[in-house]
């Protein structure tokens, strides 16, 4: 990577190097089954993508396990990332660690990108830092090895940014299509990049040169009159959004057949309220978690220099529209955004380059000693968000779950339906790689134990100690699985993990 001549007397700096250590971060316990935070999403995930490989069925035909004694299509975003990891299951088997791979590879061109992004919209010296930035964020880190499609959508959010802007520059008929693919796939992946990534891709149509000053808003609002205008404007919006929109009135359909769905249309969704919106101590845990899980807290201070520096700049109006973009999807989605972090994935893509920005400005007259000291804390911080946070979790669940899980992948057929009591978290169920039903302990009563013995489950399957992978058992409920336990002789208990397995058939209505 060749430097801008501005910078005389810096050495260039190995492309290598942010990409290595992103790469290297995101492989620790890579063969950790799928368990930790947000296990459910990625349980759902590999479960469609061990379907898909063992079922043999097509792209358009997602299942989940949660099904009860169906089939378990259900309607859901387009299934790309499960579908891929299933035709590497079909070479090498059903291993998770694939599908991780799948995610750290997805990543690694990412930051490649990234560092691409920050040279062309500041300078070669701000893109290499960017890219370390994205490297070493912890949220990052951890879902840019985590088994759902989030690499994946950052790295077409990512190759639609830059294929556009290599457009704009050189009018290669190519990179115009393949910032289309990158911009559908985004879609259809996730419905909401719509809006983060559809303005930086406009700003990237309507801005000159992004290194140099900004463009007026008045010669932007110009601009965009004239590009409404065009009809090729048109043309890669509209197959873009009836390419996307063809998917999910597919998906809703299949849902309507089913009964089954992720629940993200309709009123039931309940995304966002004004209640939620005026929430103080929402809006407060939202900016802690940016702060701390997505900048390092060391990448906060460079973030707000990068932005004061690049607010008169072409690049720094692409950056800033992908930041708002970003904020209006949060407004949209509020309450997702505020359980699900990886809502907040996509600001990496933008605060990158602009830390990036401010860091490069930053360093230039300062000691070495100083670079050194907050680079190392950024990557301390880091490591202990990850180290506490994500991979003891992921230590602590595999230890409660595995030997139950294991239990019932030797011990019952492939086809067992199991009832699996952890409320709606799949998670079990795809480490058992069995089909079954979802339940509480609060709804172990005898009219349901009755309707899954005649819709054919085989066995009870739970924790004495979560109701959920993260949700402690009530003693009450504790002492009632205790006694079903103890009045069924075939029972399976392990000591160790607090686990369980019952024959339903064992399990009596009066009882």
């Amino acid at each position: 990577m060749r430097l801008h001549p501005a910078l005389s007397g810096i050495a260039p700096r190995p492309a290598w190097l942010p990409i290595g250590l992103g790469s290297l971060l995101r492989l620790v316990q890579i063969w950790m089954p799928v368990l930790g935070i947000h296990s459910w999403r990625q349980a759902d995930t590999a479960a469609m993508a061990r379907h898909f490989s063992q079922a043999g069925t097509p792209i358009w035909l997602p299942q989940i396990d949660w099904s009860g004694a169906s089939a378990g299509f259900v309607e859901s975003e387009f299934p790309i990332y499960p579908f891929l990891v299933s035709r590497l299951y079909t070479l090498m088997g059903v291993q998770e660690w694939l599908g991780r791979g799948l995610s750290v590879l997805c990543s690694g061109l990412t930051i490649w990108l990234v560092m691409r992004l920050g040279r062309r919209w500041f300078s070669p010296e701000s893109g290499w830092w960017a890219g370390l930035a994205f490297a070493i964020a912890p949220l990052g880190v951890y879902f840019g090895r985590a088994f759902q499609a989030e690499a994946l959508l950052l790295l077409c959010a990512a190759g639609a940014l830059e294929s556009l802007s290599l457009w704009r520059e050189q009018r290669l008929p190519w990179a115009l299509a393949l910032s289309w693919l990158c911009f559908t796939t985004a879609g259809l992946i996730k419905v909401i990049p719509l809006l983060w990534l559809g303005l930086p891709l406009l700003m990237v149509q309507l801005s000159t040169n992004p290194q140099n000053h900004a463009t007026p808003w008045k010669t932007l609002l110009n601009r965009l009159m004239r590009l409404l205008r065009h009809p090729g404007f048109w043309f890669y919006i509209s197959t873009s959004l009836g390419a996307i929109a063809g998917w999910y009135w597919h998906a809703h359909q299949l849902g309507q057949a089913s009964g089954l769905s992720f629940g993200f249309w309709g009123s039931g969704a309940d995304r966002s309220s004004l209640s939620l919106l005026l929430d103080l101590n929402g809006w407060i845990n939202l900016l802690l978690r940016i702060g701390l899980r997505l900048l390092a807290l060391v990448g906060v201070p460079f973030l707000l220099l990068g932005l004061r520096a690049s607010w008169r700049s072409g690049g720094g109006q692409i950056a800033i529209s992908g930041l708002l973009g970003v904020l209006l999807c949060t407004i949209a989605t509020m309450r997702s955004s505020t359980i699900h972090e990886y809502y907040q994935l996509p600001l990496l893509l933008f605060s990158s380059p602009l830390i990036g920005l401010g860091w490069q400005n930053w360093k230039q007259h300062r000691p070495r000693w100083q670079r050194r000291l907050l680079l190392s804390l950024a990557l301390v911080v880091s490591l202990t968000v990850l180290s506490l946070d994500y991979w003891a979790v992921e230590h602590r669940q595999r230890q409660a779950w595995m030997p139950l899980a294991l239990t019932i992948r030797r011990d019952l057929p492939i086809d067992a339906r199991i009832v699996s009591v952890t409320s709606t978290d799949p998670t079990l169920l795809n480490l058992a790689r069995r089909q079954g039903w979802l339940i509480s302990s609060k709804q172990l009563t005898p009219e349901r134990i009755q309707r899954w013995k005649k819709a054919g489950a085989s066995h009870l399957a739970g924790s004495f100690m979560w109701d959920k992978t993260y949700r402690p058992m009530p003693e009450q409920r504790q002492r009632i699985l205790r006694e079903m336990v103890d009045a069924s002789p075939g029972a399976w208990v392990d000591p160790r993990s607090q686990t369980y397995l019952i024959p339903i058939d064992e399990l009596h209505p009066q009882g």
